[in-house]
């Protein structure tokens, strides 16, 4: 028995990040500092200016997904 209000894949927009409440963009954007915080942690510097990259893992709904840096 379906409704005006079924969820299926055909019927999902991707929302605009102006379209957010304040509040939603405020811990949107605490989530994106942070996750530029831990991506940022696998940048090493030498002190002859190399920067070496070590793997980040992306958390992924509760799971891992491995992400290139450099890809």
């Amino acid at each position: 028995m379906g409704s005006k209000t079924d969820v299926n894949k055909e019927n999902i927009m991707i929302l605009d990040f102006g379209e957010l409440s304040e509040a939603d963009r405020q811990e949107f954007e605490s989530h994106v500092e942070d996750l530029r915080r831990k991506m940022l942690s696998c940048y090493r510097k030498t002190r002859k200016g190399v920067t070496k990259q070590d793997e980040f893992t992306l958390p992924v709904n509760g799971k891992s997904k491995s992400f290139d840096p450099s890809a």
